[in-house]
Order: structure tokens, then C-alpha cells, then sequence
């Protein structure tokens, strides 16, 4: 790839799963980049991520800034072409208050929107997600879902963290309505791939748990799933395409069930068989316990569902090719093992016999 930079990107977030991604690819191609992270311990981490990678640091910087307050975005954003607002709140668990998220989404986009709107970056590129398109109507659509579709937050069918997600993509269409800065957002589904890293995301806690013997059991669920490096490299693409101003991106490669992962997994890791959840969770138990449970009312209404994603834009004006669901799995899987978060057999039994 050709190393030209023009113009300094801001990379809000930099620590995160998806941005360092991000940022790896910025610096790779030559582009100054300008990380926000929360404190020195992880500034230091990021520059050590990157330099483990073979990856140039010399046109990098970090800043210390925080979501949750105004101090330090307006610096953050000055002299900067382009931003990359990645960071935002994903919880480990639902919260029972469903507004819970809004304040921390909604108030981070926006300060990071109004920080750069008010420098004159020339665009924003909002990492958005699924969980603001499809939720909350109907199950059983036929037609694919788009860029033009936005969850319905009124739904009981709906989760906290999609609530947020949405609110906070919508708040950022409103705020630069009218503004010379433009937006595009990049609305992946649930995201796989190498961590360059011992930090992970929930996705890849996900898949650790698995290849750990943690879930014995698994709902029937279906998922769109992608390649973090395709969702890198849809914000890089997106940052400079005269083509994407004003467009949402749909980024998916294959919508699998989740009990699909295990076979994935177990043909590159045989020995892992035994860990492996041998039962699915029935529909009925819990279709049962949404009657009971508003958190479970939002899991049933996953159950046995198979959306349609248009990723048709992504594809032509961004001209992505999207690595399989099997490549993105199996690529999270071995990183996974190289930075010690998942034990194989004989790794653990090598260790107990060496005490």
C-alpha cells in the first residue's frame, strides 16, 4: 500500500477491539494518527500493541480523553481531517433499566460530533452497529434490512445496548444536519476476528468461553458475523470516498447459528471436542421465561431468527470483499491461544505436571 498521508485522523476509542485495528491500518498506509485513550497505562499499551505488529509508531499520538466529559475533545479534534469515533459503552451483561446506556451513547457521540464539527474535520466515521437497524419489528421479515432502516426503540423487543447504539447514530445524523463535517456510519454485525492482544471485546469473550468449556448450552440463534479487519478496513475505505458521505454501511459476511461455531473451532482444534456444548437451550424454555423476565423477552425475540442484511453498498462504493464467518472465527480462535486466553489440553496438563 502506497504511504501518503493527507491529513491527521482522530481515533477516538484507540484501545478498543475494532480500533486498534483501525489504527494499525492508518499508520500502515502512512496517515498521523491521534488516539483517545483514558488514561497512560493504556496509551502505553497501544503503542506496545502496535510495535508487536511490526506496525510504524512514529506518526502516532495519544491523547487522554473521556467519554463521559466534555475536557480534552475540542483539543483532540483540532488540526484533524477526518475522525474515527469508534468508542462506546458495551455492557457485559443487559441492565433491567432500558434508558441505562442513552446518557454515556448518546453524550460521548456528541461530544466527539461537536468537537470535530466545531475544528472543521471534513468527516466523521461513526462505528455504528446492527443493533441499530433491525431490532424491535418483526421477526419473520422477508425483506432485507438497510441502510435506511433504524430499530423501533418503543419495542419491548429490544435490549438496552441497541437502544443506545441507535440513539446515539441518530443524534449524530441530527448534529451535523446542516454542518459542513460529514458522516458515514459503519454498522457491522457481531465481529470476529484476530485480537492483537490480551484486551478483548465481548464477541471475543464470547468465543473464549467457548473454547473454555464455560457454556454448556447454547439458545438457537442466528447471527451476521464479520471479520474485524473487514470492518478496519470499511472505515478506512469510508474515511476518503467522495461516494460515502451521508451513507450507513452494513458490514456482514454470513449470518450463522451460534451452535455453528463449535464445529468451526473443533476441525482446527480437535482436542477441544470435549469442552464443546453438547446441548441447545429448547425455544420453549425460553419463550417461558420472557413471560417472567424482560431480559429474556428480548432473548426470545432472537429465537429461530434469520434476518436479511443488504451489505450491496459496502461491496460496490467501498468495494469490500468479505473474508468468510469460518476465516474470522478461526482467526480469533488462534489469537486467542497466542495471548493465553484460552489453555489447550496438553498447554494445561504440560503446565500442572511441571509444578
Amino acid at each position: 500500500m502506497q504511504e501518503v498521508d493527507d491529513g491527521r485522523v482522530l481515533v477516538s476509542g484507540a484501545s478498543g477491539f475494532i480500533a486498534k485495528h483501525i489504527v494499525a491500518g492508518l499508520l500502515g498506509a502512512g496517515h498521523t494518527v491521534r488516539g483517545t485513550v483514558r488514561n497512560a497505562e493504556k496509551a502505553r499499551q497501544l503503542r506496545q500493541t502496535m510495535q508487536d505488529h511490526a506496525v510504524p509508531v512514529n506518526r502516532l499520538e495519544t491523547v487522554e480523553a473521556d467519554l463521559l466529559q466534555d475536557e480534552g475533545w475540542a483539543q483532540a479534534a483540532k488540526d484533524c481531517r477526518y475522525v474515527m469515533h469508534t468508542a462506546s459503552p458495551f455492557p457485559q451483561s443487559q441492565p433491567n433499566d432500558r434508558e441505562a446506556l442513552v446518557p454515556a451513547a448518546v453524550g460521548g457521540t456528541l461530544r466527539v460530533v461537536e468537537a470535530a464539527k466545531a475544528a472543521g474535520v471534513e468527516r466523521i466515521v461513526l462505528t455504528s452497529s446492527v443493533a441499530s437497524v433491525f431490532y424491535g419489528h418483526e421477526r419473520k421479515r422477508a425483506t432485507a434490512y438497510g441502510e435506511a432502516d433504524f430499530s423501533n426503540t418503543q419495542s419491548p423487543h429490544i435490549s438496552a445496548y441497541a437502544i443506545s447504539k441507535t440513539r446515539a447514530e441518530q443524534a449524530a445524523w441530527a448534529s451535523v444536519q446542516g454542518s459542513t463535517t460529514q458522516l458515514t456510519t459503519i454498522n457491522p454485525s457481531l465481529v470476529f476476528g484476530p485480537v492483537l492482544d490480551s484486551v478483548t471485546g465481548t464477541s471475543a469473550k464470547l468465543v473464549a468461553m467457548l473454547m473454555n468449556g464455560r457454556l454448556p448450552a447454547l439458545p438457537n440463534m442466528r447471527f451476521g458475523m464479520v471479520d474485524v479487519r473487514d470492518v478496519a478496513e470499511a472505515h478506512i475505505r469510508a474515511m476518503g470516498n467522495k461516494n460515502a458521505a451521508g451513507r450507513r454501511f452494513i458490514v456482514s459476511s454470513q449470518t450463522l447459528p451460534l451452535q455453528a461455531l463449535a464445529p468451526i473451532i473443533v476441525a482446527q482444534y480437535p482436542e477441544l471436542k470435549k469442552r464443546m456444548p453438547r446441548l441447545t437451550i429448547p425455544d420453549w424454555t425460553i419463550r417461558m421465561a420472557a413471560l417472567f423476565s424482560s431480559k429474556a423477552a428480548m432473548l426470545a425475540d432472537e429465537v429461530a431468527s434469520d434476518r436479511i442484511l443488504d451489505t450491496q453498498p459496502a461491496e460496490s462504493i467501498l468495494g469490500l470483499h468479505f473474508r468468510s464467518a469460518q476465516e474470522g472465527v478461526l482467526a480469533l480462535a488462534d489469537s486467542l491461544i497466542r495471548y493465553g486466553l484460552v489453555e489447550l489440553p496438553e498447554q494445561k496438563h504440560r503446565k500442572n505436571h511441571n509444578l
